[in-house]
């Protein structure tokens, strides 16, 4: 007895490609949890383009296989409208208290790398959830040759096993508690549903009248992104000012952890550590004491690279790895040792006392949200410093 087939690409070869696409979305977020990129570089470099080359797909595909072209139509159609009910019934639990949507305030957070979500970062945060939920939809519709309830909330359940398979519970500060995971589980086998029932329900509008049928599809096409809006809305209203500050927008091995306090020697030990041990090091500052999250420590009690009673940060890592010859670095370890370890020894060498001055003047007054700017302007500031004459 012949078995049918349930698979789309199978049979058509060219659905593969909407669902690679359709794939890119949750791609830049797995990048990111892997370390692999920054979750804004991988918008930029993934998404956006995947949404261009799906959009040249359906146009080709209009004319050489216009039922595929459709069905990729389909696809996003009732993915949105499957992204929206996931979300509504998840909104009590936000309108009570608790912050279930966070994830995806960090969304926009991570990909503008912001510390704290603002409007325009709920925007973007809410506009890549609602492609993931598309994404994800677009996925299922190519690779099933007939949609079935079964199949599509098994599609949900297992994407939702998968994503909890990798840091997203940690990076975004979830509790893997009974309690989450049937709230999680319960949300994805209705966007499985529902799913199904839109892309049934296309399939039913082939046999409207014209007018009836584009005012359906117009119509149910606007509660999508209208509604994951309103609920990102009143989100933001209810949460945002509440909600820790935001994981960094990349978490791979160039990433270093240290105290949010632009000391001389912190600052120096960070600039030499960028500029002549790893070029690709971006830092993250945190409020001392602590624990360290994502990324190497560096400066912290914990790290292999701090200071001692006798020994700043910065002439460590110099020492370590051989740059002391380099007469600049040598004045900038002495200059570190002065005003970390013997400030009392400081009016006894002029110039590291102007080096060490200007820099904290660079430096200038920081804020306790985001000490990033402090740092960045101490680092400009030595590499004029190390530059002048070279």
């Amino acid at each position: 007895m012949k078995v049918a087939n349930p698979f789309l690409p199978i049979e058509r070869p060219a659905a593969l490609v909407p669902f690679v696409l359709g794939a890119a979305s949750i791609g830049s977020l797995l990048l990111y949890f892997y370390g692999v990129t920054s979750m804004g570089e991988g918008a930029r470099w993934l998404l956006l383009p995947a949404l261009v080359l799906l959009a040249v797909f359906v146009l080709a595909m209009a004319r050489r296989d216009a039922d595929l072209a459709e069905r990729v139509i389909a696809g996003v159609w009732a993915g949105a409208i499957a992204t929206f009910a996931y979300d509504v019934v998840r909104v009590p639990i936000a309108v009570s208290g608790v912050p279930v949507f966070k994830a995806i305030s960090y969304f926009g957070t991570l990909i503008l790398d912001q510390v704290r979500p603002t409007v325009a970062s709920e925007i973007v945060g809410w506009g890549y959830h609602l492609s993931n939920g598309i994404g994800f939809a677009l996925m299922y519709a190519m690779m099933v040759k007939k949609p079935r309830l079964w199949s599509a909330m098994l599609w949900g359940v297992t994407l939702e096993a998968a994503m909890l398979a990798t840091p997203y519970a940690e990076v975004f500060g979830y509790r893997m508690t009974p309690k989450f995971l049937a709230v999680t589980i319960g949300s994805h086998l209705v966007y499985g549903s529902v799913l199904w029932a839109g892309l049934v329900g296309w399939g039913k509008l082939k046999s409207a009248p014209a007018a009836r049928r584009r005012g359906w599809i117009a119509a149910v096409a606007l509660i999508g992104p209208l509604g994951v809006g309103g609920i990102g809305a009143d989100f933001h209203a209810r949460h945002a000012a509440h909600l820790p500050p935001s994981p960094p927008s990349y978490v791979g091995k160039h990433l270093y952890t240290t105290w949010n306090v632009p000391e001389p020697d912190r600052v120096a030990l960070l600039w030499a550590t960028r500029r002549f041990v790893d070029p690709e090091a971006r830092f993250r500052y945190v409020e001392p004491f602590s624990p360290v999250v994502y990324g190497q420590p560096i400066d912290l009690p914990e790290a292999e690279v701090r200071r001692s009673a006798t020994v700043s940060a910065t002439e460590t890592l110099l020492e370590e790895r051989d740059l002391l010859s380099d007469a600049k670095l040598r004045r900038l370890a002495d200059t570190t040792h002065l005003f970390e370890i013997a400030r009392w020894r400081l009016p006894s060498d002029p110039a590291a006392f102007r080096l060490g001055t200007g820099l904290i003047s660079a430096i200038g007054d920081c804020g306790d949200d985001d000490v990033a700017p402090c740092f960045e302007r101490g680092f400009r500031y030595l590499d004029d410093w190390y530059d002048d004459g070279r």
